[in-house]
């Protein structure tokens, strides 16, 4: 029997699959660096769909504050950036810590949003140019950044990059410009 599904499997797992022609696995440390290079190369367009950014002001020299000026600076030279994140009821410190990582962006022109409050987005995804993608366990935050264990991938492909985006835009089109706090009432 296993010999009759195997070879089917293995075939369905090639017709399904996407192609990619470079994936880069990023551990821990090695995140910041993948992903500073990705922002900075980007020409057209950057994504992103994140469950939890951070933005520590009193800490300049942060690595968050290098994603921030990342991002500002793609921007300001005229790429599209578009950030969606998340912005939950059941965690309402994530939501205003995320909240002052977007108006930090907001302010210097940058496209955020948040999405639904009744559903989580634990989505920690990066799409630039409709050809490379970031994803993986990574959140923006100090302790994933420099203390955790974290892995994320980087993907060259526009076939995954397609795939993803959609995902982006699907919830994109549910979100809202200010996050929707509906604290729930405790009897």
């Amino acid at each position: 029997m296993i010999k009759k599904i195997l070879p089917a499997l293995l075939i369905a797992s090639f017709l399904f699959s996407y192609p990619a022609s470079n994936v880069i696995p990023i551990p821990n440390r090695e995140y910041l660096p993948m992903l500073h290079k990705v922002l900075t190369s980007a020409k057209k367009k950057i994504d992103v769909f994140m469950f939890e950014a951070r933005y520590y002001p009193q800490y300049p020299d942060d690595p968050n504050a290098v994603i921030v000026k990342d991002l500002i600076d793609a921007h300001k030279r005229g790429v599209k950036v578009t950030v969606l994140l998340d912005a939950s009821t059941w965690n309402v410190s994530n939501t205003i810590q995320n909240k002052q990582f977007g108006d930090t962006l907001r302010s210097a022109g940058v496209d955020v949003w948040y999405d639904p409050p009744d559903v989580t987005s634990h989505d920690k995804l990066i799409i630039v140019d409709d050809s490379v993608v970031i994803v993986g366990s990574t959140n923006w935050s100090y302790y994933a950044l420099e203390r955790n264990n974290e892995v994320s991938v980087v993907i060259y492909s526009k076939e995954v990059a397609k795939a993803l985006e959609k995902h982006f835009h699907d919830v994109l089109r549910l979100s809202t410009r200010e996050p929707k706090m509906i604290l729930r009432r405790r009897d």
